[in-house]
């Protein structure tokens, strides 16, 4: 299966080929004049048509929707109901406060309500990993009380999917102006989320939390430095950033750091890494829970066969039978031991570099290791704390809905996101160009699974974490629990019905 995503490549060519005419036409005239015009900004010539001019693209290269400018909604009141307790905020702002994101939030939202004459109302309430029960409660309780509160829903991408196995959403496969086609919605969440050919739910670019939660790998240039370590830059640019190569690169690093004689927390070590962020290490396997392409919704053979084994078997021994890693298995905030310069590699979300940006650890940015050079691409898995929208299952008006879902993901898509990714990540928390290429790379690679957002149905997710942590070999883990995963699968089928 091929997870790269190429509507970034496509739409640079379109606008390349859209102002080459343009660009030729004016080679012979303003030779001394200075632009930092970005594609898709070339100016028309004086001569050209209004016709010619008209672009699927704005001044800024970003391409637009197709929403009418006649489609008005008379001020009437939207109400997005959304979890108040998410990682970081990207929902509503009050004002500008300069902050890059925050401002570009507000934008955003005041941007959908001109453009729709709507007004934006957001509730909030808890949802977050210890709250999804009671969030689907809440929804539940309104629906069920005749309220018809809310117009979207904007939820944990867990409670999500417990809400969508309760029939608390409304099936948004035909719902007018919502255009899968576009570059805001990945087009391998619309194909995998949509089951029995029903959609209900939707995320990409409407949710700031999916650039956050994009898994990449961290690496401390000055042990890079130290141990005379080629650059990995290089073996991602030939294709042969692997587990192997990454495993090669660790040894040697260990330095028992706390002096007590073992391999333990506090320690140096070539890789350092938390049990829930050995999660990115399956999917950039190119391995997946469930299989949910082309109609199916079914356990992959890959995630029940020799291949998930081999994987098992290959982090247990690098990290229980060498020096080389540090498994830690404790809740805590993992990323400090990165920031007191003890990993050479360390896996975690984007949201990170954040964090290390206020250190003095000088630090790269990585995607994924690949399983082994025959895999084609690099595969990014999201981090669990990202944001689906849906519709309550008594939404009232569609056509409003699916107007403003449709707006504030490509809004979003002009202006948040170039905030928060080219704008913060790349360029505030990155201090070289190939950083910020290796971003590019991680969202352009960026794949979905259904387990993990079903996980409060479908324990599949938490065995492979549990396959890792203990001693269990996979091949027995799938003979005992195969059977109750595939009637897990069936319940969640039939709440699509």
């Amino acid at each position: 299966m091929k997870h790269f995503s190429f509507y970034r490549f496509v739409c640079l060519m379109l606008v390349c080929l859209m102002v080459l005419p343009a660009m030729i036409a004016c080679a012979d005239t303003e030779q001394g004049s200075e632009t930092t015009a970005t594609a898709g900004t070339q100016a028309p010539s004086a001569e050209t048509t209004v016709e010619e001019t008209e672009s699927p693209y704005d001044k800024d290269g970003y391409l637009k929707d197709g929403l009418p400018d006649t489609l008005k909604f008379g001020n009437q009141e939207v109400t997005v109901l959304h979890w108040n307790d998410a990682d970081f905020e990207e929902f509503f702002a009050e004002k500008e406060n300069g902050e890059i994101v925050n401002d570009a939030i507000y934008k955003r939202n005041c941007n959908v309500e001109d453009r729709l004459d709507v007004q934006l109302k957001f509730v909030g309430t808890a949802g977050d990993t210890n709250n999804e029960v009671p969030f689907a409660n809440f929804l539940s309780n309104s629906i069920e009380a005749g309220e018809k509160a809310y117009d979207i829903v904007a939820a944990y991408s867990y409670t999500s999917g417990l809400c969508a196995v309760q029939n608390l959403f409304y099936d948004m496969t035909n719902v007018p102006h919502l255009d899968f086609d576009k570059p805001w919605w990945p087009s391998n969440l619309v194909e995998q989320s949509t089951i029995n050919n029903k959609l209900y739910f939707i995320s990409g670019d409407i949710s700031a939390n999916v650039i956050y939660a994009m898994y990449v790998t961290y690496f401390n240039k000055d042990i890079l430095t130290e141990f005379q370590l080629e650059s990995p830059y290089k073996f991602v640019q030939d294709g042969t950033w692997t587990l192997d190569k990454m495993f090669e690169m660790c040894q040697g690093v260990y330095l028992d750091s706390n002096g007590n004689g073992t391999k333990d927390v506090g320690d140096r070590a070539g890789l350092y890494v938390y049990t829930l962020h050995l999660d990115p290490f399956l999917w950039g396997s190119d391995i997946f829970i469930v299989d949910s392409t082309d109609g199916k919704f079914e356990l992959s053979d890959e995630f029940i066969g020799e291949k998930t084994f081999n994987l098992q078997q290959k982090l247990k021994a690098f990290l229980e039978n060498t020096d080389d890693g540090i498994h830690h298995t404790v809740k805590t905030d993992n990323h400090q031991y990165f920031g007191q310069e003890l990993a050479l590699f360390m896996p975690d979300r984007c949201h990170r570099a954040i964090a290390f940006s206020e250190t003095n650890v000088d630090f790269g940015v990585l995607p994924v290791p690949k399983y082994d050079v025959a895999q084609e691409n690099y595969i990014t898995i999201m981090g669990n704390t990202f944001s689906l929208y849906s519709m309550p299952a008594d939404v009232v008006d569609v056509d409003l809905s699916g107007a403003v879902l449709e707006c504030m993901a490509s809004e979003s898509h002009r202006t948040i996101i170039p905030a928060l990714y080219e704008r913060s990540f790349q360029y505030r928390y990155s201090k070289e160009e190939v950083s910020a290429q290796m971003f590019d790379i991680a969202r352009e690679t960026v794949v979905f699974d259904m387990a993990r957002i079903f996980s409060n149905t479908l324990t599949a997710y938490k065995a492979w974490q549990k396959a890792i942590r203990y001693p269990t070999a996979w091949t027995t883990t799938v003979q005992t629990e195969s059977r109750a995963w595939a009637n897990q699968i069936e319940t969640i089928l039939e709440s699509f019905q």
